[in-house]
């Protein structure tokens, strides 16, 4: 019985480490246990959270259904009505001169002076260029002359013919008789001696063909003597020269003969010619002296007051000529440019001065090309520009060009401005704001506040059977408390709220407190 306690106690005592680590896992032991007791609870309160929030909406009670109909919306409507009011376009333009000349000459010279320069106003009637008139005296002159001489003869006429005017046309008559005795005297003459003329040539000619055929016979005899050695060479060169000279001799003959037929007949052709003309002065001083003995007809008289006039406007057309030497402005304005200066010399239409009318402008406005052939006479734009911050113009167009713009292709309108204002001035650029009624049959003006705005949207609430039915309708103008929209589903007649559109939907129940 005491062998094993022995035994226990020494191996206790014999085994010191042993003993040490048993106390060591004794003082442990209650400290692992508290952990895993912590662990434990952990895990079962995370599944029990999870479990929870899995199980919750199953084990929650159901909440009762409320079936109360929300109360109706209160809001104030008005009927559309056919009003659909205006839209503004604005148009950009340019001011042009109502009324535009440019001054130049109605006949050629030199630019003498020019009176006025860029900028200076003129009135009608008003020198502005001067052209040298020297041309235009000499021709005055002389029309002026011719007038006083055409006035004198006139007056002869209607005095009738003076004794010692009849006097001088016997006079006149007896010399044109003699004129005409001697050169019918002198063309008988040359016809007489014709024969003896012609005579003496055609002798001559005779003689000349009967000294060159002796001439060539002689010239023959000698050359046949030569042949036969009975005659020197020279005799035979002699002969030649001979036949030769006898043959010139001829032609000449025959020449001189041809020159006096053509002499002979042209100087009886001219002596018939002086014997017609000494006729006809005869027979004209012989009519004169008729006309005279007889005195002036009255057909004579009248012609000779035509005569007069004709004088009389050679003298208003020298007249106007020198006048129109002095350039004259036709109508008010101011110069805007100058194209000649003094000593140019100008044709007639060459421009001298471009004037600009300082009473009235016109205003070209260019359309959008959508809008062509809706615009008409009459529409009223409202005019403004950028270097008259403080003025506009409501005013009209006043015609509708039918041609576009050659640069922007767009069709231009007219609108004529009288008594502008000084500032505005042509060239410049011009703004308008045309005002265009809207025709579009679904276009409605109606009150600024039955638009709802969401995002980029505008919604308007029409009313049937106490229902808000929800539009997106389309902004066409803003005119200040109304505006001008557009929908295909909008008719005249309807119910559309104004007041208590903020918050409505499509379908909400709506109770119309005021129409």
């Amino acid at each position: 019985m005491k062998s094993p306690d022995i035994s226990s106690q020494d191996v206790s005592t014999s085994n010191p480490e042993v003993e040490e680590q048993q106390k060591e896992n004794q003082t442990n032991k209650p400290i692992k246990g508290q952990f895993r007791y912590w662990l434990i609870g952990i895990v079962i309160l995370g599944g029990g959270i999870t479990l929870w929030q899995i199980l919750s909406p199953l084990l929650m009670p159901t909440p009762q259904t409320n079936n109360a109909t929300p109360p109706p919306k209160p809001v104030e409507t008005v009927m559309l009505s056919s009003e659909t009011g205006n839209q503004q376009v604005r148009l950009l333009g340019q001011v042009e001169a109502g009324e535009k000349a440019t001054l130049s000459p109605q006949v050629a010279g030199t630019v003498e002076k020019i009176l006025v320069k860029e900028g200076d106003k003129v009135t009608p009637g008003m020198i502005i260029a001067i052209l040298d008139d020297a041309d235009g005296q000499i021709a005055l002159a002389e029309a002026q002359a011719r007038l006083v001489q055409e006035q004198s003869n006139l007056e002869r006429l209607e005095v009738g013919t003076r004794s010692e005017i009849i006097a001088q046309r016997k006079a006149e008559l007896t010399a044109a008789q003699a004129r005409e005795k001697e050169a019918l005297d002198n063309l008988k003459r040359l016809i007489a001696l014709q024969p003896d003329l012609m005579m003496q040539r055609q002798a001559e000619l005779e003689a000349a063909r009967s000294r060159e055929k002796e001439a060539q016979d002689n010239l023959q005899r000698i050359k046949g003597l030569s042949l036969e050695g009975a005659l020197s060479e020279r005799a035979l060169v002699e002969a030649e020269a001979r036949a030769d000279e006898t043959r010139n001799q001829r032609l000449r003959a025959e020449a001189a003969l041809k020159a006096e037929e053509t002499s002979t007949r042209q100087d009886i052709a001219q002596g018939q010619t002086r014997v017609d003309n000494a006729k006809s002065d005869r027979l004209r001083a012989t009519a004169i002296l008729a006309e005279a003995q007889a005195g002036p007809t009255q057909e004579e008289i009248d012609a000779q007051q035509g005569v007069v006039k004709a004088a009389q406007a050679a003298v208003d057309q020298a007249k106007l000529r020198l006048e129109r030497t002095k350039i004259r402005a036709s109508v008010s304005g101011v110069v805007q440019s100058r194209e000649a200066d003094p000593g140019d010399y100008v044709e007639v239409n060459d421009p001298i001065l471009t004037l600009v009318s300082d009473r009235s402008l016109d205003i070209f406005l260019e359309i959008p090309e959508s809008l062509s052939g809706q615009i008409t006479e009459g529409m009223q734009v409202n005019l403004f520009a950028r270097a008259l911050p403080n003025w506009e113009k409501l005013t009209q167009i006043t015609a509708v060009v039918p041609a576009a713009n050659t640069n922007s292709r767009r069709q231009l309108v007219r609108v004529s401005l009288n008594n502008p204002p000084e500032q505005l001035l042509p060239g410049m650029a011009i703004q308008a704001d045309l005002i265009m009624p809207i025709i579009d049959k679904n276009t409605f003006t109606v009150p600024r506040d039955a638009l709802t705005r969401r995002g980029d949207q505008w919604l308007l609430f029409t009313v049937d059977n106490n229902q808000a039915e929800q539009l997106e309708v389309q902004l066409i103008e803003d005119l200040g408390e109304n505006v001008i929209i557009s929908h295909p589903q909008l008719k005249k007649g309807q119910s559309i709220v104004i007041k208590g559109g903020d918050g409505l939907q499509d379908d909400t129940t709506v109770t119309i407190i005021k129409s």
